[in-house]
């Protein structure tokens, strides 16, 4: 059975210090810095909280990045559903920006697009995977995911079954309570 994984701690730069013992950050379950869930083994969800300062925020990032580089080379494409824009192609080229206003529903042709791309990433190649990323507001992410389960339920083979199995249970475990009743709707 493949349930959902949560990264339990990354190495945290201090932003400023150079050559410092790195410490862990613990995931937001624990009340600080970031979350970092492999719903599957091709679909990971990252998220940031809004309170953090944005150093604290490129630096976390800049070493997700590279842990994600280290475990999947450049194999993995990111959808920043971030309200404001930032400048992830630095890190990743492979990014693409489809962001919306936390706590709204997005328009209806962005999911199409948002779970057409997933679809087509993954179906690419199998050691590709798709990494959500958003700053604040996990109810994105559960769109996303709500809204990708639902796609692949319609357009996907059976031997997706677990995967959607996952999906659910990080959708049920994780995002459902903070999503704004306009958001469930929507999905």
């Amino acid at each position: 059975c493949r349930a959902p994984r949560s990264l339990r701690a990354l190495p945290l730069r201090k932003p400023g210090l150079k050559n410092q013992p790195t410490t862990p950050i613990p995931t937001m379950e624990d009340g600080h810095e970031l979350d970092l869930t492999y719903i599957t083994e091709r679909v990971i969800a990252v998220s940031f909280p809004a309170s953090s300062s944005e150093e604290s925020y490129l630096h976390n990032l800049q070493d997700v990045t590279r842990m994600l580089k280290s475990k999947h080379g450049d194999n993995y494409l990111v959808l920043n559903l971030s309200e404001k824009r930032y400048d992830l192609t630095k890190l990743n080229p492979k990014t693409m920006d489809v962001g919306w206003p936390d706590l709204h529903a997005p328009p209806l042709d962005k999911m199409c697009t948002i779970c057409k791309a997933q679809e087509s990433w993954l179906n690419s190649d199998p050691q590709h995977v798709v990494v959500i990323h958003c700053r604040g507001g996990k109810g994105r992410i559960g769109v996303v995911i709500s809204s990708y389960m639902h796609f692949t339920n319609v357009s996907a083979s059976a031997d997706q079954a677990l995967d959607r199995f996952a999906m659910k249970k990080f959708y049920d475990d994780k995002v459902s309570a903070l999503m704004q009743p306009s958001q469930k709707r929507y999905v």
